[in-house]
């Protein structure tokens, strides 16, 4: 396996196990958005983790899709519920429900009999609706304006990163199936470039987690 490759999985499990330990602490205490992302950043490990096994398991290697394939439903999921706790708007919400149905009719009607390949359509779509509920979400926020310093906001920094990231891997999605016969299946370059961008992603929501950390200590220490 290309060394580089290598790094930027373990650099990108790194990312998500620091989201998954920095929304743990003070869990109790914290909001259900962040206590999804926590959740998020573990699902994402065990999965990451899961994918190692097999990338260096010759006789597995026919898993890798599936593992992939399972995952990008599991995440969507996930992020389509966290984004379902941080909209106040009915409509916004009714969307996520939509969105949710809509995604799980296309998944089971595409996958069948194509568990093990490299699925590009339910990928782009898990990328669209993450990038439509990320612009949702700042159409309300500019709305409502919790702050007027909105750096300080963290989920600014939390939904700006999913942006961003799903933008980037919008573009990746799209054209998978081209790359794959361009290439003759040796994406290690590419994904070791994914994996990288996934790790700055990873940070950013960090970011913002911490920031949320902050928060969350300030107002015990206040209630003390």
């Amino acid at each position: 396996m290309n060394d580089s490759y290598a790094i930027s999985i373990y650099v990108q499990q790194a990312g998500s196990l620091l989201i998954a330990l920095l929304g743990v602490v003070y869990f109790l205490k914290r909001h259900l958005p962040i206590k999804l992302l926590s959740f998020y950043g573990f699902n994402s490990v065990l999965f990451q983790t899961a994918s190692t096994i097999i990338v260096y398991n010759h006789k597995a290697r026919l898993y890798l899709n599936l593992n992939g394939n399972i995952y990008t439903l599991v995440e969507t999921l996930i992020l389509l519920l966290f984004f379902f706790t941080i909209y106040n708007s009915r409509i916004a919400k009714s969307l996520i429900l939509v969105f949710a149905s809509g995604y799980l009719i296309l998944y089971f009607t595409l996958m069948p009999n194509h568990w093990t390949e490299l699925e590009s359509s339910i990928r782009t779509t898990r990328d669209l609706i993450v990038i439509v509920c990320s612009l949702m979400y700042f159409y309300f926020l500019l709305r409502e304006m919790p702050t007027g310093e909105i750096t300080k906001y963290p989920m600014f920094w939390i939904v700006a990163a999913m942006l961003s990231f799903f933008a980037g891997t919008f573009a990746l999605s799209v054209s998978i199936q081209y790359l794959v016969k361009v290439l003759h299946n040796d994406l290690a370059l590419l994904w070791t470039m994914r994996n990288t961008f996934r790790f700055v992603f990873c940070l950013v929501v960090c970011y913002g987690l911490w920031l949320d950390l902050r928060q969350v200590r300030t107002n015990l220490t206040l209630t003390k």
